[in-house]
C-alpha cells in the first residue's frame, strides 16, 4: 500500500510540475537570426553574436542537465519498481530529481536573464509582444499568418 501511494505522489508531482516558467516568454532556438524578429528589435552583428554565445553556453549547460534529470527519473523509477521498498532512499532519490528539475529550470532562467540584458529593457517588453503576436497566429508586423 505505501509503494503504490509513493508511487502515485511521485507520478502526481512528475506530472503536475509547474513546467510553464518565465523562461517561456521568449522563443526557443535562435530567434534573433531570423531576420524579421532582428529587424524590429533594431540589432545589431554584435548584439546577435552575444546571442549566439549565450546560446551556445546555455545549450551545452541545457543538455548535461537534460540527462541529469532523466538520469534521476530513471533512478527514482527502478527504486520504486523492486519488491522491497526502501523509503528512505526513495525519498533522497526524489529529492534528488527535484534539485535536477530545479538545476534545469535555473539555467533556462538564466539564459532568460542573458538575452534581457543583451537586448535591454524596451527591446525585451517588444520581444515578449512579437511573441504573444506569434502564438496568436500573427506573423510579427501584425499581419495575420494566413493573410
Amino acid at each position: 500500500m505505501l509503494k503504490k501511494v509513493l508511487v502515485g505522489t511521485v507520478m502526481l508531482v512528475w506530472l503536475f510540475a509547474p513546467m510553464v516558467s518565465t523562461a517561456q516568454e521568449i522563443p526557443p532556438g535562435k530567434w534573433w537570426r531570423l531576420p524579421r524578429v532582428a529587424e524590429q528589435l533594431n540589432l545589431s552583428g554584435e548584439e546577435k553574436n552575444q546571442l549566439d554565445e549565450l546560446f551556445l553556453h546555455s545549450r551545452r549547460r541545457l543538455i548535461d542537465l537534460k540527462s541529469a534529470l532523466e538520469r534521476e527519473r530513471f533512478e527514482l523509477d527502478n527504486l520504486l519498481e523492486q519488491e522491497t521498498l526502501d523509503e528512505k532512499g526513495v525519498m533522497e532519490r526524489f529529492r534528488n530529481l527535484e534539485k535536477a528539475r530545479s538545476n534545469l529550470a535555473d539555467e533556462r532562467f538564466r539564459s532568460l536573464l542573458g538575452a534581457r540584458k543583451i537586448l535591454g529593457f524596451e527591446r525585451y517588453q517588444q520581444l515578449k509582444i512579437l511573441v504573444r503576436e506569434f502564438k496568436k497566429g500573427k506573423r510579427p508586423g501584425g499581419r495575420r499568418g494566413h493573410d
